[in-house]
């Protein structure tokens, strides 16, 4: 058994707590969804997502019994929930600088999706020469199969560009939130049929909430100061139970002995079930998230830092959750280097993917500045 690896339990505790302010009853954190705070908290998210995916590379029980090594276990399902978080404060965001900015949708494209896209094929350009070296076998469509997690780049980008449509060309804010939920409707209905998984597509509807909550913030925040402990505890349960039941769906009908001739073990029947109960709890834990930030307002230079290059983080790091696994990408890849014990791999995960990855933040700013500045 392999200790170490629990350390980073209250090493993340740590990372998110240390500078944090609490409030006494009856006072409120007013500052609550500023840029600082969230981008603090999407530094952070970035790292769960990070240890979510190091935890498939070491312990999910898809696994060979023999490849498994334990202590990550906690973070195998947790993604979404955080990827909820970005699409939130990414919709959210969206909307407060497009009403707080002038000519806020000049330039759009250039600075919001090819900034995106500049570390995004950076990173797939370097998964592909790798397979190609290492003579992988590529199926199609080959983009996908080659980085898997860059997902989310076309989905962002996609609302990125429903939400230009809806308040750009259409202008009249409650038409363009339909155009935007009907958008993300039919990216959704979509990505049922031709993605993968569900995680292409069970957190996408927080973009929407995201604007939608920043349209009707103060309203929204004095409803939830009303009442306060019912939603906290409410959404904690929620969430809890949701997520429960989404991950551990075969385990709990084995548990409870359910026939295999039922319907609950139909394919079909069971993506459904799986998709509404991830994408109700990805809405509670958001809401869980920002009702803990009324109370608790956190920050500090390591949180901060990381904040200011979350996308290159998301992106750069499976790259090297990927090098030093038991396999790269697919099993007729051979990894760099196999780092069997689950601390010193996210270890070397880690001191790799926060240079990377600022490295190609820094880039990306000095672009956007030239643009600026034209």
């Amino acid at each position: 058994m392999n200790y170490l690896v629990y350390l980073f339990y209250p090493a993340l505790a740590v990372l998110l707590l240390v500078g944090a302010k609490f409030f006494k009853a009856g006072e409120w954190n007013e500052t609550v969804l500023s840029y600082a705070e969230s981008k603090s908290f999407l530094g952070f998210a970035a790292i769960m997502i990070l240890f979510h995916h190091a935890s498939q590379r070491t312990c999910a029980p898809w696994l060979e019994e023999f490849r498994i090594v334990h202590g990550l276990d906690v973070f195998v399902y947790v993604g979404y929930l955080f990827v909820a978080v970005f699409f939130f404060c990414s919709g959210y965001g969206m909307y407060v600088a497009c009403k707080s900015k002038e000519n806020f949708f000049q330039g759009f494209f250039l600075k919001r999706v090819v900034t995106i896209l500049i570390p995004a094929v950076f990173i797939w350009t370097v998964f592909f020469i790798i397979e190609r070296i290492q003579g992988m076998r590529i199926s199609r469509p080959f983009w996908i199969n080659t980085f898997d997690y860059i997902w989310f780049i076309p989905a962002i980008i996609y609302m990125y560009v429903a939400f230009y449509i809806a308040f750009h060309v259409i202008r009249d804010e409650m038409t363009g939130i339909l155009v935007l939920l009907i958008a993300t409707v039919l990216y959704g209905t979509i990505c049922f049929f031709i993605s993968p998984g569900s995680w292409w597509y069970n957190s996408i509807h927080l973009f929407v909430i995201g604007v939608f909550f920043a349209r009707n913030r103060e309203g929204l925040l004095a409803k939830m100061k009303k009442n306060y402990v019912p939603l906290l505890l409410g959404s904690l349960v929620v969430t809890a139970v949701f997520f429960y039941l989404a991950s551990y769906y075969y385990q709990i009908l084995e548990f409870c002995k359910i026939p295999y001739q039922s319907l609950l073990y139909n394919g079909l029947f069971h993506m459904w079930t799986e998709l509404i109960l991830q994408q109700i709890s990805a809405m509670t834990f958001v809401l869980f998230v920002v009702l803990v930030g009324m109370k608790v307002r956190i920050g500090n230079k390591v949180l901060a830092f990381l904040g200011t290059f979350t996308l290159e983080l998301y992106l750069v790091h499976p790259l090297f959750v990927n090098a030093f696994a038991f396999m790269f990408v697919n099993d007729t890849g051979k990894p760099i280097y196999h780092i069997r014990n689950s601390f010193f791999y996210v270890l070397v995960v880690l001191a790799l993917s926060v240079p990377l990855a600022f490295a190609l933040s820094s880039v990306v700013r000095m672009l956007r500045k030239k643009w600026d500045g034209k």
